[in-house]
C-alpha cells in the first residue's frame, strides 16, 4: 500500500453519527471545561470567547455536514494544529522555568482549548465526538492543578453531568436504543457519586512535592512605608474583633502589630484568612515577644546582635539565615513545605513553620526584626501567594527529655549557646513575682536553683492550666496599675489564649526556664478536597516557645493541639459525617423515617394484592404487541386490539382470538373459563409478550426479514427468492406459510 492511500484510509470518516444528544453533550463538557479553566486563571476572557464560539459554530457545521465531509477541513486543522504547537513550544522556551510545571500550565490549557475548538469542525463519526469528550477532561484537569478552593466542585460536576450524559447517549447510539432512560441515567450517576466517594475516602494523606521550584505572587501589594514596619494591608488586619485601644492604637487580634496587650478583649469570626498546603500541621509563627512589663509584650532583640533590624535584597527565594537564639537544624531534620494563599488583606508577616530556612516570595526584600519575625517590604494583599521551606527537628519527648543534663541549671547550660544578652532577654521579668514563682515550684517540684527538667516542667504547668483555668474570650477588664499574670493567677484565673500561654511563659522563667510568647496561627480545618487548611479569624493563637539544646525553639500549647500529620481525606469525611449524625435531632428524624416506612410497606403490600387473570392477559397481550410494533391505542377496547393484533399475525391469530374471546366472556359474560383453557389462555398470554424479539431475531435468521421493532426502522430486504434460499430446512415450510398468508409486512419509520 503507498503512502498516499494509507494516509487517506487513516482519514477516512467513519459513519456518520446522527446522536444529537451525544454531540451535545460533548459539545457542553468542552464549553464547560473551558469556562473552569477560565475560572482558575488558565485562560484569559478573550481565549474564553473563542473558544465557545468556536466550539458551537464548529460543531453546527460537522452536524450538517455530517454524512458529506468536506476532505479540506481536515489539511486546514491539521495546519491549525501545528501552529497551536509552535506556538506552546515557542511560549514554554521564552517562560518555562525549569522544574516549575506550573509556568506551562496557562500556555497548556490555552493550546488545549485550541486543539478541541478547532477539532469540533470535524466531528461528522462517532469516534470523533468521543475525542471531544476525552479531550475535555484533559482541560479540566490543568484547571484543577491550580484550584485551592471549592469553586472548582461546581465546575467539576457541570463537567461530570455532561460526561455521564455523553457516555450514555454514545452508548444508546451504538445500541440502536431509543427513548430518555432516565432510570438507568439516575442509576449510573448515583454510582458514579459513590465510586468516587469511595476513592476519595480510601486516598492517603496528602505529601507536598519537594521537587519543583515554587511560584510566588504578590497582589494588590504596595510597598510598606517604614522598613520593618507592619502594615494593615488593603482593608485592614486579620481579624478586627477588639476596638483601637491600648497604646499599639491599631485593635485587631494577637499582637499583628508591634505590642501584643494582653488587655485586650477579642471576639473571633469565621472568615476565612487564608489556606495552607502544608508537608504536615504545624503552629504557623507570625511574631515572637520577648519583653514583658506586666501587661503588654514587645520585641527587644534583632538578628544582627544590637539594635536594628537585618534587611535581605537577594530575590526569590530568599535564604534565612540562623539568628544567635537559634540552633542549626539536626541532621534527622526534615523539610516542612508550607504555601500559603491569602484570602484577605492583611500584615505583612511572612507566617512560617519553625527554622524557616528559605521564604519564595515577590518582595523587593524581607526584614528579620529578630526571634523569628519576618517581614515582607511589601503589603500582603488578597490573593498573595507564597511559600517556606523550614527544618522540622522532628524532637520527640525523650529527646527533649534527655537535652538537658540533669544535675546542671537549664539556665547553666543554654548560656554557652544563647549568650548572656539573649539568655537576660528570655528569663526577663519585670517584678519579682514570689506567688507566681512559688506556684510554679508547687506544680513542678523545683525551682530556679533546684534543677527540674525543662520538658517535664512544661508539661506539668499545661496540665495544670487544663485543669484550673477557665477559658473564655469574655475576660474581666484589667484594674490599673495590675499585673495580668497576677490578676490571671490569683484573681479570675479566666481567659484565653494570651493569658494562659503569658502566665505559662512568666512562671517557666521564674524558674529559670528560657521561654518566650509566640503568636501567629493554627491550622485550622483540613479540607480533604482541596487538601488545604482553611484558616479562619478564630484560629489565631498565641502560645509558648521554649528553648532546648540541640533543638532550639519547640512550641507548647496548654490550650490548643496540634495533629502531628496530615490526616487522610477518609478519615476527615468520615469524621465529618460522624459529628453530623451526632447533631442530628434523632427524634424526629426517627419519627420521619418511621412514617415513610409505613408508608413504603403499606404501598408495597398495595401492589402485591393479587392480579385478576384477565387484566394479566391484558397487560401481556399489550406489551407483547409493543414488542412487534402494534401498540395498544389510547381507549381502543381488548376485542378491537385482539382484532388488529389478529389481521397483522396471522399466525397467532387462532390462539389471539380464544384467549380474548375468553378474556372478554369471563369479563362481561361471568363465564369462568375451564382449569385447562384458563392455563392454556395464560401460558400464550404470557409466551406472546416474552416471545415478539426472540421471534423477530428468529425469522430474520430464516428470511434476513426484519419487522420494525419499536417503530425504530430495521432495514429489511424484501426478496421473497432470497427468503427461499436463506432459509434453515426446517424452517422452509414455516416460511412458505407465512408467505402464504401474506403475513411478512415491512415497515418503515414513515408508516406500514
Amino acid at each position: 500500500m503507498k503512502l498516499g492511500q494509507w494516509i487517506a484510509q487513516a482519514n477516512q470518516p467513519g459513519p456518520p453519527e446522527h446522536s444529537v444528544s451525544f454531540r451535545l453533550a460533548a459539545a457542553l463538557s468542552v464549553v464547560v471545561a473551558a469556562t473552569a479553566a477560565w475560572s482558575q486563571g488558565e485562560l484569559g476572557p478573550t481565549v474564553l470567547a473563542v473558544t465557545i464560539v468556536l466550539t458551537v459554530t464548529g460543531n453546527l457545521w460537522s452536524w450538517r455536514r455530517r454524512a458529506r465531509p468536506w476532505v479540506g477541513v481536515k489539511v486546514i486543522l491539521a495546519l491549525a494544529a501545528v501552529a497551536g504547537f509552535t506556538w506552546f513550544i515557542s511560549t514554554a522556551l521564552h517562560s518555562a522555568n525549569a522544574g516549575n510545571i506550573t509556568t506551562i500550565e496557562g500556555p497548556l490549557a490555552v493550546l488545549f482549548a485550541w486543539i478541541l475548538s478547532t477539532h469540533s469542525f470535524d466531528v461528522p463519526a462517532r469516534r470523533d465526538i468521543a475525542y471531544s469528550l476525552a479531550g475535555s477532561a484533559a482541560l479540566m484537569a490543568v484547571a484543577a492543578a491550580q484550584s485551592i478552593s471549592l469553586t472548582l466542585g461546581l465546575y467539576v460536576l457541570a463537567w461530570s453531568a455532561c460526561g455521564l450524559w455523553g457516555l450514555r447517549a454514545m452508548w444508546r447510539s451504538m445500541s440502536g436504543l431509543t427513548g430518555s432512560a432516565w432510570r438507568s441515567n439516575l442509576l449510573a450517576t448515583v454510582v458514579s457519586v459513590l465510586v468516587a466517594l469511595v476513592v476519595l475516602v480510601l486516598l492517603p494523606a496528602p505529601r507536598v512535592s519537594t521537587d519543583l521550584s515554587f511560584p510566588s505572587t504578590a497582589q494588590n501589594s504596595n510597598p510598606v512605608t517604614q522598613p520593618a514596619g507592619l502594615s494593615d494591608g488593603a482593608s485592614g488586619l486579620p481579624a478586627h474583633a477588639a476596638p483601637a485601644q491600648g497604646h499599639n492604637g491599631i485593635g485587631g487580634f494577637l499582637g499583628f502589630a508591634s505590642a501584643l496587650d494582653t488587655g485586650t478583649r477579642t471576639e473571633l469570626g469565621n472568615e476565612l484568612i487564608m489556606r495552607v498546603r502544608a508537608d504536615r500541621p504545624n503552629y504557623w509563627v507570625g511574631e515572637t515577644f520577648d519583653h514583658w512589663n506586666g501587661q503588654t509584650w514587645s520585641q527587644s532583640f534583632s538578628r544582627t546582635g544590637g539594635e536594628g533590624t537585618a534587611v535581605l535584597r537577594t530575590g526569590s527565594p530568599y535564604q534565612i539565615p540562623l539568628s544567635r537564639d537559634q540552633v542549626a537544624p539536626a541532621s534527622s531534620a526534615t523539610s516542612d513545605i508550607q504555601t500559603y494563599y491569602l484570602a484577605r488583606s492583611g500584615p505583612n508577616l511572612v507566617f512560617h513553620a519553625d527554622n524557616a530556612q528559605e521564604v519564595y516570595i515577590d518582595s523587593r526584600a524581607l526584614f528579620l526584626t529578630g526571634g523569628d519575625t519576618i517581614t515582607s517590604a511589601e503589603s500582603m494583599g488578597s490573593g498573595t501567594i507564597y511559600t517556606v521551606v523550614s527544618a522540622d527537628s522532628n524532637a520527640t519527648p525523650d529527646e527533649l527529655t534527655g537535652a538537658f543534663l540533669p544535675e546542671l541549671p537549664a539556665s547553666a547550660q543554654a548560656l554557652p549557646v544563647l549568650g548572656l544578652a539573649n539568655l537576660n532577654r528570655y528569663l526577663a521579668l519585670p517584678h519579682a513575682y514570689p506567688r507566681v514563682t512559688a506556684l510554679a515550684e508547687r506544680i513542678t517540684g523545683g525551682s530556679a536553683t533546684h534543677q527540674i527538667n525543662p520538658y517535664q516542667a512544661v508539661s506539668r504547668i499545661n496540665g495544670w492550666m487544663a485543669t484550673h483555668v477557665h477559658y473564655s474570650t469574655d475576660i474581666p477588664p484589667l484594674p490599673p496599675g495590675q499585673d495580668a499574670v497576677d490578676s490571671f493567677l490569683f484573681g479570675t484565673r479566666t481567659g484565653y489564649c494570651e493569658q494562659i500561654s503569658t502566665a505559662t511563659v512568666v512562671m517557666l522563667r521564674s524558674l529559670g526556664i528560657p521561654a518566650r510568647e509566640t503568636v501567629g496561627y493554627v491550622p485550622g480545618s483540613f479540607n480533604p478536597i482541596t487538601d488545604l487548611y482553611d484558616v479562619q479569624a478564630k484560629d489565631a493563637h498565641a502560645w509558648v516557645q521554649v528553648w532546648f539544646p540541640d533543638y532550639g525553639w519547640q512550641n507548647f500549647d496548654p490550650t490548643a493541639d496540634v495533629p502531628a500529620a496530615n490526616p487522610a481525606p477518609g478519615k476527615v469525611l468520615l469524621g465529618d459525617l460522624g459529628h453530623a449524625l451526632g447533631r442530628l435531632p434523632w427524634i424526629p428524624v426517627g419519627l420521619i423515617v418511621l412514617a415513610a416506612l409505613g408508608t413504603i410497606i403499606a404501598i408495597r403490600r398495595r401492589r402485591r394484592r393479587p392480579v385478576p387473570w384477565t387484566e394479566r392477559i391484558a397487560v401481556d397481550l399489550g406489551e407483547g404487541g409493543a414488542r412487534r410494533g402494534l401498540p395498544r391505542r389510547p381507549g381502543e377496547t381488548l376485542t378491537h386490539y385482539g382484532d388488529r393484533l389478529a389481521s397483522h399475525l396471522p399466525e397467532d391469530a387462532g390462539e389471539l382470538t380464544r384467549t380474548v374471546a375468553a378474556t372478554q366472556a369471563a369479563l362481561y359474560g361471568g363465564e369462568e373459563p375451564s382449569a385447562f383453557a384458563l392455563e392454556t389462555a395464560l401460558g400464550f398470554a404470557r409466551r406472546f409478550r416474552h416471545g415478539g424479539a426472540r421471534r423477530e431475531a428468529r425469522r430474520a435468521a430464516v428470511t434476513g426479514t426484519y419487522r420494525s421493532v419499536g417503530g425504530g426502522g430495521i432495514p429489511t430486504t424484501s426478496s421473497r427468492q432470497e427468503e427461499r434460499s436463506t432459509a434453515l430446512p426446517g424452517e422452509m415450510q414455516e416460511a412458505g406459510e407465512v408467505q402464504q398468508a401474506g403475513e411478512v409486512q415491512e415497515h418503515t419509520p414513515a408508516g406500514r
